[in-house]
């Protein structure tokens, strides 16, 4: 896996130098670097002939594309074909002589942005809701039709100097692709499971690597890919607190071509907060949001939901391998990280038996 850099940090001449090779008659008025992720992303509240306007502008932290262009790509198409909250894409600049790229420029959207671990903190109605939207929003995510192999969605389009992109799904493309999927589930897993071995839950990595060979040579399709968000942490999206409603879905450099079923599943563990389950003051929600999030699901896909029904333990399982990898960027109240541990490996040990 590659190093997550530092994001670099751009002088403010540059940043508006930036913005005007998308918006030339935009007037920065505000510049804030943003902490969103490892990429170089800046608020910028600008003054126009009109109003003031609120823009994000996100750069590569370090010139490497790290999804950008496609993830720009992406939202355009998203918020031509679907109504899922992205935001609106102003422009991408793809390559310059002077100016840091990759980067594009977004509208900003309303709602909060929250830590990862919030999610557990919801009370019933909040997580249901968010998890109902969440449903609604993936059964139009995987009805775009732009892939028809597995792998990371790349892009296929022209290269850009502050134009808009465009909204046509046939200008995706999947690198490195795979037509079986097995295949590239071992590949996924065997990336994943070299990071385990690597964490705090080393001593799981031999029986992990055993119960997924296993399982997957167990698998039975067909599969069939489809837009994959699978980056589901409660940080990628905006939400009202109160409420639950869902104003933005960010972050979408991570897009994968994979059966429906493996993105649900990623988004059943991931926003249930279960990983946090170890707390005394924090219930295993897996069945509420489950429920919730095939609801939504179904009022929207009514003939894909049917074959969602069944859980697979395997992607749930590649989720909690997700979390144990990545389980010293969560925050946990001190004092509490060995019952959450413990309670992520018994998890982890129901699974293998």
């Amino acid at each position: 896996m590659d190093d997550i850099p530092e994001a670099r940090e751009i002088p403010e001449s540059t940043v508006e130098e930036m913005v005007r090779s998308i918006e030339p008659t935009l007037e920065p008025r505000e510049i804030d670097a943003a902490e969103r992720g490892f990429c170089s992303v800046y608020r910028i509240v600008a003054s126009g002939s009109d109003a003031a306007r609120e823009r994000y502008l996100k750069a590569s932290p370090d010139g490497r594309p790290w999804g950008i262009p496609t993830e720009a790509r992406i939202q355009a198409i998203l918020a031509a074909h679907t109504s899922i909250p992205v935001p609106d894409v102003f422009g991408v600049v793809d390559g310059h002589g002077t100016l840091p790229t990759p980067f594009y420029l977004m509208r900003a959207l309303p709602g909060e942005e929250l830590p990862y671990e919030c999610v557990s903190r919801f009370d019933d109605g909040v997580l249901r809701r968010l998890a109902r939207e969440t449903g609604e929003h993936l059964a139009e995510l995987h009805s775009v039709p732009a892939v028809d192999r597995f792998g990371h969605v790349r892009h296929d389009g022209p290269e850009l100097t502050g134009g808009r992109p465009s909204d046509d799904p046939a200008e995706l493309t999947v690198g490195d692709p795979r037509e079986d999927w097995p295949t590239y589930l071992r590949d996924r897993v065997g990336r994943e499971l070299d990071r385990h071995a690597d964490s705090r839950f080393s001593d799981l990595t031999d029986e992990l690597s055993q119960w997924f060979a296993a399982g997957i040579g167990e698998l039975e399709g067909p599969f069939d890919p489809v837009l994959g968000r699978n980056d589901h942490g409660l940080h990628n999206l905006l939400v009202e607190p109160e409420t639950g409603e869902i104003t933005g879905m960010l972050d979408w450099g991570y897009t994968l071509a994979v059966p429906a079923a493996f993105d649900v599943e990623f988004a059943v563990y991931l926003l249930s907060g279960a990983f946090l389950a170890g707390l005394p003051d924090v219930p295993d929600r897996r069945p509420l949001v489950r429920d919730a999030m095939l609801s939504g699901y179904r009022a929207t896909a009514p003939d894909r939901a049917e074959t969602l029904s069944m859980p697979e333990p395997l992607y749930e399982a590649l989720a909690m391998v997700r979390i144990m990898n990545d389980f010293h960027h969560l925050t946990v109240p001190d004092g509490t990280e060995p019952a959450v541990v413990d309670r992520i490996r018994g998890d982890v040990r129901g699974l293998l038996a």
